[in-house]
Order: structure tokens, then C-alpha cells, then sequence
């Protein structure tokens, strides 16, 4: 590090990708003093344990957030990527910080590219459709607050542009393999899936399934951050004042959701947790309309952090679902 970094305040240090962040970011940079909001007394003791400072506080004590996103150099949000509240707290700490004449505070925050989500309602991919790359500019300008995740993504990126803030966001496709935390996680995709599959007693896709989705393993996530972390504390990361241009997509493959019905409902009916393995075809308008991510497609290119020289491997879904499965339905106490 170049910069004179020497403070973090992390959000989410007991989840599945800010814990398993956390984790390497002590072994990367040792000499980093961390702060972290936790929820539960209960994790202190685990969290103290990797050298972090625990701070008590749920995402309602935007008092609490925004004195700390003040205090410390960098800010790094992997705990809600939808809660504009918390958002906007981070983001006043860091404008009170900027205008008291401190140096100007970095912001890492955790997106996801279900923001590239196409509007397809009958689960056929379009290939012909928007293809989004975090290396054009104008594609991160389009973003907009309809857009899921935008209307998050949106005001970190005016942050950026106002002047007040570095700001740097982490852009994950679904994430698979196990957590390096301290509080052992579960993938949270790994987890939709199978609780649809659940309550539906069927892995589903809609229409031919051919809608793809996009994949990426923890570890190469986890490596992302921290090479954005660098960049961040570098001066060649501050020369670009331009936040559109610090926007990092985190995707190693694509697949289509008939395969990835496919490997859970193989999963499930393995576990005897399904009476049927061969997942099902479902028009859109039979599921609820939390849903109708099910029949889109995400069409999007990661350049940026390959710019970095990050280099994610090729991901099974099929084994990590499989690796993933058990400690799912034992979090959900399914046996």
C-alpha cells in the first residue's frame, strides 16, 4: 500500500462473502486495523479472534455507521447490497469526513449483476440482447435507480462524482464454494435455490430454460476485493477521478437455469429430499413475482479486474453444489 491507509470499517463480517473478505484481507495486509459492525454478541468472540475489533450495532444505528464511515480510511460494504438507509449513512460519514479536511475516504461497496438482469419473461436467451462490460464506461453510466441494485449502485456513484468519496464497486455474480469466514456461511444462491426447490417439492426453470446465469467461485471474489483494495490505496487508483471507470464485474462462467435446475434437483432427490430428480418446466405467471429473475438472463463482460491481473478459475457448478448442498439443508435444519 502507498496510500496511508491504515483503518477499515467493514459491513458484514460474519457473512458468506464479507467474512470470507475479511479473512484474506488479514493475511494480505496484516498491518490493517479493521473495525467491524456486528449484530450479535454472540460472534464477538470469533470475530476478535482473527485480530477484527467488534463494534455492537444493527444497520437501524445509522448514528453509529455514519461516526465510523467518518472515522476510518476505508469503508468496505459487503453486508446489504438494497438498503439504501445504510448506504446513505456510509455516505454522510464519508462527506463529514471530506469536509472536515481529512483525506478523502474510499468506499468499497458489494453489488451484484442481477443490476444486468434483461427484462425476458419466458426463460429463452436472447443472444442478441445487451451485453454489459465494466470496461465501457457507458455501460456503468446507464445503470439507473430501477434497475435491482441501482438504486444503491446510483448514489454511490454520484458520491464518486461529487468528489467527496473514492468510491469502488465490486460487482459478484452468484457466488459458490465454501466460506473462509469466521462464522462459517453458506452460499446464498446455493441456499434460493434449494429453498425453491423446497417449497415448490421440484428444482423449477421457466419456459426451455435456456436464460443464463452467471457464476463465480468465493475465493476469486475474496481475491477481487483485495486487488481492488490495492488499487484503491495506490496513486495510479486515485488518478481516475471518474467513479464509471471503478466499477468491477466478478463473473468466471455462464449457464444456463435448465442446468442449474438440473444439478439441484439431481442434489435433492439424491438426499431423498425430492421424489423426483428431473426438474420441471413452469410458465413465469404460475410463480410469486419475486420469481422473475428465474426467466431473465444476464449478458455481461468482466475486464476490469483481469486489468488488475485477477484470474478466476473455471467453476463447476455441479461440484460445488453438491460441496454446498449438505451445509444448506443443515442450516435450515432439513434432514
Amino acid at each position: 500500500m502507498s496510500r496511508n491507509v491504515v483503518s477499515m470499517f467493514l459491513l458484514g463480517a460474519t457473512g458468506y462473502i464479507g467474512g470470507s473478505v475479511l479473512a484474506v484481507l488479514r493475511e494480505r495486509f496484516p498491518g490493517l486495523k479493521i473495525t467491524a459492525l456486528v449484530r450479535s454478541e454472540t460472534h464477538f468472540d470469533a470475530i476478535r479472534a482473527t485480530g477484527i475489533t467488534p463494534i455492537h450495532g444493527s444497520f437501524e444505528n445509522q448514528a453509529l455507521i455514519t461516526e465510523h464511515s467518518a472515522r476510518a480510511d476505508v469503508v468496505l460494504n459487503a453486508a446489504d447490497s438494497d438498503d439504501l438507509n445504510l448506504t446513505l449513512s456510509i455516505l454522510r460519514g464519508m462527506k463529514q469526513r471530506y469536509e472536515s479536511g481529512k483525506p478523502k475516504g474510499i468506499l468499497i461497496h458489494t453489488s451484484g449483476v442481477a443490476v444486468f438482469l434483461d427484462s425476458e419473461t419466458t426463460g429463452v436467451f436472447d443472444k442478441n440482447g445487451k451485453l454489459w462490460n465494466d470496461s465501457e464506461e457507458d455501460d456503468i453510466r446507464s445503470i439507473t435507480p430501477s434497475m435491482l441494485h441501482g438504486h444503491i449502485d446510483v448514489p454511490i456513484l454520484n458520491a464518486g462524482n461529487e468528489g467527496y468519496a473514492h468510491t469502488y464497486i465490486v460487482c459478484p455474480a452468484a457466488v459458490v464454494g465454501p466460506s473462509l469466514g469466521p462464522i462459517g456461511k453458506s452460499s446464498f444462491f446455493v441456499k434460493a435455490v434449494v429453498q425453491m426447490s423446497l417449497v415448490n417439492k421440484r428444482a423449477l426453470y421457466v419456459g426451455e430454460g435456456s436464460n443464463e446465469f452467471n457464476i463465480v467461485h468465493i475465493d476469486d471474489v475474496v481475491d477481487l476485493y483485495c486487488r481492488v483494495f490495492e488499487l484503491s490505496t495506490e496513486e495510479k487508483g486515485l488518478q481516475s477521478f471518474n467513479p464509471y471507470a471503478r466499477y468491477f464485474i466478478a463473473t468466471s462462467k455462464s449457464i444456463s437455469w435448465r442446468e442449474i435446475a438440473t444439478f439441484a434437483g439431481a442434489s435433492l432427490y439424491k438426499r431423498d429430499i425430492l421424489k423426483r430428480p428431473e426438474p420441471l418446466s413452469v410458465n413465469l405467471t404460475d410463480l410469486p413475482p419475486y420469481f422473475a429473475f428465474l426467466a431473465a438472463s444476464e449478458r455481461i463482460v468482466a475486464v476490469r479486474g483481469k486489468e488488475l491481473g485477477w484470474a478466476p478459475r473455471d467453476v463447476s457448478l455441479e461440484r460445488w453444489f453438491q460441496a454446498n448442498v449438505d451445509a444448506v439443508l443443515e442450516g435450515l435444519h432439513v434432514d
